[in-house]
């Protein structure tokens, strides 16, 4: 029988992105915990989203570091890490996670029972504080501090009244979650093969996002984000971010990275 858990799990991967990283929204009650786990085979990023959790990591049987973190920070999970969470607020917590799926994971509420060899599990390590200014407002690049990950996890902070560049990508698939505030957002119309042709926006499908609610967008689907209120989100998705197709900008931007955004990154 698996051990058991206090918390929730709600999947936030959309069919269209044909599910290539893991994406879900974790809610730990006051006082919850989650099982200790060990995914062998899978890189994870957690980010806090609401309240504050306790990261609980084994080192060797018997020793467990204690990290608290709160809205927006968190830390990254390698490979064969042990570890679990715990809530000691008197309000829920919300965590996202995100990564690879290329293997099982294993649980047990005793982390020994997850140590099968004498070295220690490999160390979990801070998420990337990075942030680049956008026209808009700014980014913060969790996994910039990750050696070639196979997914990347951005928070991204638009004010009210901005909008992003009506876009599209040749390879990336996205995944976005609202935490804070309302996005308009056009997503679901192809792209034209040609990059020089006129898109009306006013052909893409539109639908308004609030907190905890969400949309992807698979490889050459046109999409634009519209802040109604100041909105935070935090977007996962694969690794190809310089692939960006720029079919309108307020600010005249081109396609692919913008270099003079990250020479002003803190």
């Amino acid at each position: 029988m698996p051990p058991s858990t206090t918390s929730t799990v709600r999947d936030l991967v959309g069919d269209a992105t044909g599910r290539r990283y893991v994406f879900t929204e974790l809610s730990l009650p006051a006082g919850g915990t989650t099982p200790f786990r060990r995914h062998p085979d899978d890189l994870r990023t957690h980010i806090v989203i609401g309240g504050a959790v306790e990261l609980e990591a084994a080192a060797a049987p018997g020793e467990v570091s204690t990290t608290r973190y709160g809205a927006f920070t968190g830390w990254h999970a390698p490979p064969g890490s042990v570890y679990r969470l715990v809530n000691r607020g008197d309000t829920e917590a919300l965590v996202i996670e995100a990564g690879t799926r290329a293997g099982t994971v294993r649980e047990a509420d005793d982390a020994a029972a997850l140590l099968d060899t004498p070295a220690p599990p490999p160390a979990c390590r801070d998420a990337s504080d990075y942030t680049v200014d956008k026209p808009w407002g700014h980014e913060v690049w969790y996994t910039a501090n990750l050696d070639g990950p196979p997914y990347a996890v951005k928070q991204i902070h638009m004010t009210a009244g901005h909008q992003s560049s009506l876009q599209s990508h040749r390879f990336k698939a996205e995944t976005n979650y609202v935490v804070e505030g309302e996005a308009k957002v056009l997503n679901g119309l192809r792209a034209p093969a040609d990059t020089t042709e006129a898109v009306d926006p006013a052909r893409i499908p539109a639908a308004l996002h609030g907190p905890r609610t969400g949309w992807s967008s698979a490889p050459d689907i046109l999409h634009r984000v519209i802040a109604q209120r100041t909105y935070t989100s935090i977007e996962v998705s694969t690794s190809e971010l310089d692939d960006v197709i720029r079919w309108q900008d307020d600010t005249g931007r081109g396609d692919g990275r913008i270099d003079s955004e990250h020479e002003g990154a803190r």
